[in-house]
């Protein structure tokens, strides 16, 4: 069977799942949390105002200072979220449609390999609906359809490093809330299905939070989940992460994952997976 044919199974399969629906559902928490932060703006705020908050993530901590253990719970919940909801198709596929695709003719390879496809795929799905669900939000609360973000409101979303008002490019905001959270979704999302292969889902989602957890406490473009926060991204913070840095190192991860994992499926039991 061709990569083709396995492709348009799984795209079909995959991204047409009830779950998607809880995107919205996802992203309505932050939006809420940002309108009340909007209360005071004349203009009501726009996408993008809205789009920076929902990955805004926790400015770096400070080793010197005092330990704060406190997290960016809606951060965690809006790239999480992704994570969660990717976290078992691969493995549900083997003991459904897929397996009996793979049996009659599709070489573990291709599977594979067309698991990985679906996974960047549904990467795209979640945050299309996620841009789509924070817009229909700001257009019910008056907001504006625009690219560009509040100045006025910066100093309340970037407290921790940005203390005046500040008009972003519109270019900067899209690479910040856009390009680099679906870069990072794509590293993490494909990371987390190859470790599928060598541990149970469950462990696998557990080191792909931890690692969400690492990115809040150590400000470094290595470490996966890093480029997804707007706070710390160097397209608008000075002193932040370089997102090309970040989107390099994001795609290091992603042809690692991918290869590793089609290498690692080719000598796996089949059957101790389905367990």
């Amino acid at each position: 069977m061709s990569l083709l044919k396995l492709l348009k199974h799984d795209l079909r399969r995959g991204l047409f799942r009830l779950r998607v629906l809880l995107i919205p559902a996802l992203f309505l928490f932050p939006c809420t949390v940002c309108r009340s932060l909007l209360a005071g703006v004349p203009s009501g705020g726009t996408w993008m105002d809205y789009l920076l908050y929902c990955f805004l993530g926790a400015a770096p901590k400070d080793a010197s200072g005092e330990l704060n253990l406190s997290l960016p719970t809606l951060w965690m919940l809006t790239v999480g979220g992704c994570l969660f909801l990717n976290l078992d198709y691969m493995l549900q596929d083997l003991t459904n449609a897929g397996q009996q695709i793979l049996i009659r003719g599709g070489t573990r390879r291709g599977w594979y390999l067309s698991k990985c496809f679906w996974n960047l795929a549904s990467c795209v799905e979640y945050m299309a609906l996620a841009g789509s669900s924070v817009l229909l939000f700001t257009l019910l609360f008056g907001g504006r359809t625009s690219l560009s973000n509040t100045p006025a409101l910066v100093p309340a979303l970037f407290h921790e490093v940005l203390f005046e008002s500040a008009a972003f490019a519109a270019s900067d905001a899209v690479i910040a809330a856009l390009l680099m959270p679906l870069i990072s979704l794509m590293a993490l999302s494909m990371l987390q299905m190859a470790l599928c292969l060598w541990v149970r889902p469950i462990v696998s989602f557990l080191i792909s939070m931890a690692l969400l957890v690492a990115a809040v406490y150590l400000n470094s473009p290595l470490i996966p989940g890093s480029g997804a926060m707007t706070i710390r991204s160097g397209a608008l913070v000075g002193d932040g992460i370089p997102p090309y840095a970040a989107a390099i190192w994001a795609i290091c991860v992603i042809v690692f994952s991918a290869v590793a994992g089609c290498l690692r499926f080719q000598v796996t039991d089949i059957l101790k997976l389905e367990e």
